[in-house]
């Protein structure tokens, strides 16, 4: 089976699509038709009688209102839905907030006591597997096949087939619109100062980083720092840089522990080299996975030169507008400099399904849980839920709706995601990519930058091979397994250059005793009994 990469062509014609301004009007399937503000009670009639049910929504907290904006419990969003779908049908739907940075363990402990809320999800394929083991999860295929057609309209049989597990329809998997993992930025006005051009390899990356470290000092007298957001999950474009890929089939590929695989103690050695070298944020060990808005802070002071983030995320989280209202010198530009040795740039990409949605069996709302993800795949609702208000957060161009550059979309749209859903990303159409990329790029401050983003971060992507069997092994030990992975991520890191070795070997080998040799092991079964029969 030929390894999954993946290149940067549909994103370049989208690229080329926009800037030469030629979406078309045309509409058609899930595209939106006009801009006017939605009637959105999925066609009900008159709302049930008698006491209201409450139906209780997970929704992730990124600790990152902008100041001024309401709270993410009661804004436009969640007025919407509950005018739109909890009215009309007799249910008020009340948002049970979960800190994004310890969704897991936080939904674990409300699993264990029956206090989850009727809709939660998570990203964690072991913590699913793990609740349908233990039977915690509600099989939906019944009532998606009842109460769900335009929710399996829009996600299509394919994706939803990610959610089936012993046969049963225990999650409502989420689409990703986009599947590129991450991109990489870098302060463009620092190397014009510095008379840089932009890195287009590690090495020509590791000398830009070296040059902001000893030319440009930051604030306050404090030394900038050239390349921060230090974590396992944005490493990975460096650390796939420095695999050896030509000694790596696909049954390694999801199989192996990445700590073994050819070529990946290199890349971490190079992590350790720019770590000692001041090349880092010597505080990421600090805040790795606990503050999630000090990366935020160390950019919009002014202090970071570069950084791997999600695809696009300084667009939708809404930083690289206030950086620039900070600085109006400040530019990013995207850069894709991480070079393998056989020429490529190889990067993780998603697979096309985001977030496993469930609900749990205690829950008594099943049905109206259903119902709340069907209401929400209308066009209409989809529409409002990712972009707000027409005429006050976005405007309607081409059948597609554009942020308006005003503080009350600001202030509205920078977590819409974590309301609508069953989407990953800015949807528009079920069958035209390019102008669900266009959707994504619809803020006209930033659509370079957008484009550019969804471009490299596709560039030569890997998805790993999926295998529908359990892991019994990952199920049982994933979560120990995580935390070691970010425990060995910091120590080997920050360990002295001259330790590297004895480290990095240590950690490793502990790693495979408290769970990785055996959930290798069966991987390796798994996949050997799917691909090789």
């Amino acid at each position: 089976m030929p390894r999954k990469w993946t290149n940067s062509l549909v994103a370049l014609m989208a690229a080329a699509l926009i800037l030469a301004g030629c979406s078309g009007g045309n509409t058609q399937g899930n595209e939106p038709a006009s801009g006017g503000q939605p009637n959105a009670s999925s066609g009900q009639g008159e709302a049930p009688k008698g006491d209201p049910i409450t139906l209780r929504v997970e929704l992730f907290d990124r600790n990152n209102t902008p100041a001024g904006a309401p709270p993410i419990t009661d804004n436009f969003m969640t007025k919407y839905i509950q005018e739109n779908f909890g009215d009309p049908n007799n249910i008020k739907v009340e948002f049970v907030t979960v800190p994004r940075s310890e969704e897991v363990d936080k939904l674990n402990v409300l699993m264990a006591a029956n206090q989850a809320p009727d809709i939660v999800y998570t990203y964690d394929l072991p913590t699913v597997q793990r609740y349908v083991k233990d039977g915690g999860i509600t099989d939906l295929g019944p009532l998606l096949e009842e109460h769900g057609q335009t929710l399996k309209s829009v996600l299509g049989e394919e994706l939803l087939s990610y959610g089936i597990f012993d046969g049963k329809q225990y999650t409502i998997p989420a689409k990703r619109v986009l599947q590129p993992q991450s991109s990489t930025f870098i302060r463009a006005d620092w190397l014009e100062e510095l008379g840089l051009p932009l890195p287009e390899t590690t090495e020509q990356f590791y000398e830009t980083m070296k040059a902001f470290k000893e030319k440009k000092p930051g604030k306050s007298g404090d030394n900038v720092i050239p390349y921060g957001q230090m974590d396992y999950f944005h490493m990975h474009p460096i650390q796939y840089s420095f695999w050896e890929w030509d000694k790596i089939t696909e049954e390694d590929l999801y199989a192996n522990a990445e700590w073994l695989m050819p070529g990946n103690k290199e890349g971490y050695r190079f992590l350790n080299k720019m770590f000692n070298e001041g090349l880092v944020d010597p505080d990421f060990p600090l805040h790795m996975n606990k503050d999630t808005q000090q990366f935020q802070k160390n950019l919009l002071n002014g202090y970071i030169g570069a950084a791997t983030t999600n695809t696009n995320e300084p667009v939708y989280m809404g930083y690289l507008a206030e950086l620039q209202k900070n600085d109006p010198n400040a530019k990013l530009a995207i850069i894709d400099p991480f070079t393998s040795a056989d020429g490529k740039r190889p990067k993780p990409i998603y697979p096309p399904n985001g977030l496993y949605i469930m609900v749990p069996k205690a829950s008594k709302n099943a049905e109206a849980a259903v119902k709340y993800l069907n209401w929400m795949a209308e066009t209409e609702n989809i529409i409002a839920l990712q972009n707000g208000t027409e005429g006050e957060t976005y405007k309607m161009e081409n059948g597609l709706p554009v942020t308006l550059d005003n503080d009350q979309a600001k202030q509205t749209l920078y977590n819409y995601f974590d309301y609508c859903i069953i989407l990953n990303g800015k949807y528009v159409s079920t069958t035209d990519e390019l102008k669900n990329i266009e959707a994504n790029a619809s803020d006209p401050n930033f659509k370079d930058f957008t484009v550019e983003s969804i471009a490299t971060g596709t560039n030569d992507g890997v998805i790993k091979p999926r295998v529908v069997t359990p892991i019994e092994a990952e199920i049982k030990y994933a979560p120990t397994l995580k935390q070691k992975d970010d425990e060995i991520f910091v120590k080997v890191i920050t360990a002295k250059p001259e330790n590297f070795d004895a480290v990095y070997d240590k950690e490793v080998a502990d790693y495979m005793k408290i769970g990785g040799q055996e959930v290798m092991d069966e991987k390796r079964a798994a996949y050997q009994a799917e691909y090789n029969q």
